[in-house]
């Protein structure tokens, strides 16, 4: 709806319209002209915030962040709060991917131009973040936002405002489902991870009695669901459960609970930085029990922040190959060296997710064509398909119908100070 009420629009006189001087020479239709006038002015006007209000998402932004030499990406990171540690690598993951892609030559003749801003982690600072990024940087399309409580506040701003939420940095159903024009998701979700995972635990590693730790918000909810859908199949419950509020940094009467209920496996819905406290504190306990963790703990970080030893042993899960796989190609080699040269330090895992997001919505624009728009780019992510990024990965496909690019994963385990998958691409 263009800005302001329709009234402020009005000229400065139309409210003392009726007050005009007499004149014996008009006649009685001339004295309602004014009024005439007045009205055909609010009639247009209603009748353009009505096309406004029923307008397809999009239409009204179609170019916004678009210019004839640039296109603008916004994203929203934790830079600075608790999953820093991942938000951070991601970040310069993205900006590495642009600079990659404006080297060779932007995108049909457009630089790409990334915006980021720090959520912290928290949803409000995350919808504080999102607003400008919408209002003032008037970003095109938001590319990999990090973190499922940030993500879903402010979900409604970017799709009301007919922008494209894409690939965001959480593996919640929510960034795919329901079915939305404008959300796309790059992420194998928490359902199919968690599920997989229970699955392969309960069939060969004999696990029967299951524990979960997990966060108290919507990355944990999507992790404590899952679970249980999957436990119902093999026809058992969890044994235990213990939460924790985001945030937190003592686990040690979770961990205890878990123990003493006597649970042979841990499920963890946990983040990078709890995903090793957990380990530190069960340790701590003297329990060596097994834990299996989500994608958004299944990162090089742990070893930094626990230690290789502490580490050892844990299952994690990814759809994407640890950097120092033997098995990554030489283009993702090359990623790694011009990474090194750009930041003075090697890599973390979390690049990956970053690089790729930025490379996968590129590679949606170029198949827009020059002509680009809201419309176009969605139709340009959904001829996408079986996309491989520099680094190996489930290859990525989208459709008309189908806005989850990924579904498969990787069960990795700890060994040596790393992950190293444990099995082929997975599903429950």
């Amino acid at each position: 709806m263009p800005p302001g009420n329709p009234d402020d629009r009005l000229p400065s006189t139309a409210s003392g319209a009726a007050r005009a001087p007499p004149s014996h020479t008009h006649r009685r239709g001339d004295c309602m002209e004014p009024f005439r006038q007045i009205g055909a002015r609010l009639r247009a006007a209603a009748f353009g915030a009505a096309i406004a209000a029923i307008a397809p998402p999009g239409l009204a932004q179609a170019t916004q962040g678009v210019t004839d030499t640039e296109i603008v990406i916004g994203t929203h990171q934790d830079l600075s709060g608790p999953v820093a540690a991942l938000g951070g690598p991601l970040r310069d993951g993205m900006v590495l991917a642009v600079e990659d892609i404006n080297a060779a030559g932007g995108i049909h003749g457009r630089k790409l131009r990334l915006v980021i801003e720090d959520s912290a982690f928290d949803p409000k600072k995350a919808v504080l973040a999102t607003q400008k990024l919408l209002t003032q940087d008037k970003v095109f399309a938001m590319v990999a936002p990090l973190g499922s409580a940030p993500t879903q506040a402010t979900m409604p701003l970017i799709l009301e405002r007919g922008v494209p939420l894409l690939f965001a940095g959480t593996p919640a159903d929510f960034t795919y489902t329901p079915f939305h024009k404008l959300k796309f998701a790059l992420s194998s979700p928490y359902g199919e991870q968690v599920r997989a995972q229970v699955k392969w635990a309960y069939e060969k590693l004999g696990k029967r009695r299951f524990g979960i730790l997990y966060q108290d918000d919507e990355t944990g909810q999507n992790v404590l669901r899952a679970a249980e859908e999957q436990l119902k199949v093999h026809g058992l419950g969890l044994v235990e459960r213990a939460s924790y509020k985001r945030g937190a940094i003592d686990y040690s009467s979770q961990i205890a609970r878990l123990k003493s209920a006597n649970v042979d496996v841990i499920i963890l819905g946990t983040i990078v930085r709890e995903t090793a406290a957990a380990r530190m504190e069960a340790r701590k306990q003297g329990w060596p029990v097994d834990m299996i963790v989500n994608v958004a703990g299944t990162n090089s970080a742990v070893f930094t922040i626990a230690g290789a030893e502490v580490m050892e042993g844990l299952y994690g899960q990814s759809q994407f190959l640890p950097l120092d796989s033997a098995e990554q190609p030489p283009a993702a080699r090359g990623v790694i060296e011009r990474y090194k040269a750009r930041f003075g330090k090697n890599p973390e895992d979390g690049i990956i997710f970053g690089y790729t997001s930025v490379m996968l919505f590129a590679e949606g624009a170029k198949n827009a064509g020059r002509d680009l728009n809201v419309d176009s780019l969605v139709k340009g992510l959904e001829k996408i398909r079986n996309w491989t990024t520099a680094f190996a990965a489930s290859p990525v496909s989208f459709s008309e119908t189908e806005r989850l690019g990924v579904r498969a994963t990787m069960v990795m385990q700890a060994k040596g100070g790393k992950f190293v998958p444990i099995t082929p691409p997975i599903t429950y």
